[in-house]
């Protein structure tokens, strides 16, 4: 369902009842060339002239290359951030005083199995905004989603899904479907267009080549609890760890200090509470 208008009940009905939107074609050809340009060398340069990482590696993440802080290391991707057609919707979706989580920038390998990001509970959802760099069609590798499947229980329910490729043979499987026939919806997508997904929901895609190009920004509700904190605590840490598993480069921290103390108040609004726990 592409946004009419934003800031509608319908809208927030819809996502928080299917748990997704998407907005067709918010970005001009010319702003997703630059967007394009800049992850290309953003990646070129974390690999510093290196081959992909190993196999098992490749095949465990489902990816060629990721790096993580991907935004908070160019001016032109912080710009995204800041810009009406993302921080309004997650504002419209999350609720005032929304918090940033993290970015990253993936090359894909193949196929990605049905699975949901996590890291969140049903009454503090977080929210992934997809820019997928290239044309993605069904068949191609577009993100599929199933509806409603970041809320119980659905979501609990597809966790008997039966992974053909790798599922543990001391398991009972309850669903014994290949990934491509679950019943979803094939999201396919131009350059341009922009998705915002609770990070519970199931997705996947299928089809597609290796190197399909994903740019992401993630964010999360105001922290209102004790828990909220431990929460984006360990989000956090589990970014680390992962730079540590599947990037090239170690830089040790998470976000730029550039983006930390930025002069753009909806990005210090954003990293306020990073900079108060003194997390980088």
């Amino acid at each position: 369902m592409p946004i009419k208008s934003l800031g509608t009940a319908e809208q927030v009905a819809y996502f928080e009842t299917f748990g997704f939107l998407v907005l067709r074609q918010a970005f001009r050809p010319d702003e997703m060339a630059s967007i394009g340009r800049v992850f290309d060398q953003l990646l070129e340069e974390d690999r510093q002239g290196r081959p992909f990482l190993d196999e098992k590696l490749r095949l465990r993440y489902h990816r060629l290359q990721s790096v993580y802080g991907i935004v908070e290391r160019h001016p032109l991707l912080m710009g995204l951030v800041e810009d009406d057609r993302i921080y309004e919707t997650v504002e419209q979706l999350l609720g005032h005083g929304c918090i940033w989580l993290c970015s990253e920038g993936n090359l894909y390998l193949g196929d990605t199995k049905w699975h949901p990001d996590g890291g969140s509970t049903q009454d503090h959802p977080f929210i992934k905004v997809s820019l997928y760099l290239d044309a993605l069609t069904k068949d191609t590798g577009c993100l599929r989603v199933i509806p409603g499947s970041h809320r119980s229980p659905l979501h609990e329910d597809l966790k008997n899904l039966t992974d053909r490729e790798g599922a543990d043979a001391s398991a009972t499987p309850k669903i014994d479907v290949a990934g491509p026939e679950v019943p979803c919806i094939p999201l396919e997508s131009q350059p341009g267009d922009v998705f915002f997904l609770n990070m519970n929901l199931w997705h996947a895609s299928f089809g597609g080549r290796s190197g399909r190009r994903h740019l992401a920004a993630n964010f999360a509700p105001k922290p209102t609890h004790p828990e909220h904190t431990a929460m984006l605590e360990e989000d956090y840490h589990g970014v680390l760890n992962l730079m540590k598993q599947v990037q090239y480069s170690q830089p040790g921290r998470v976000f730029s200090d550039a983006f930390l103390h930025s002069d753009s108040p909806r990005i210090q609004r954003l990293v306020s509470k990073w900079v108060e726990l003194g997390l980088k």
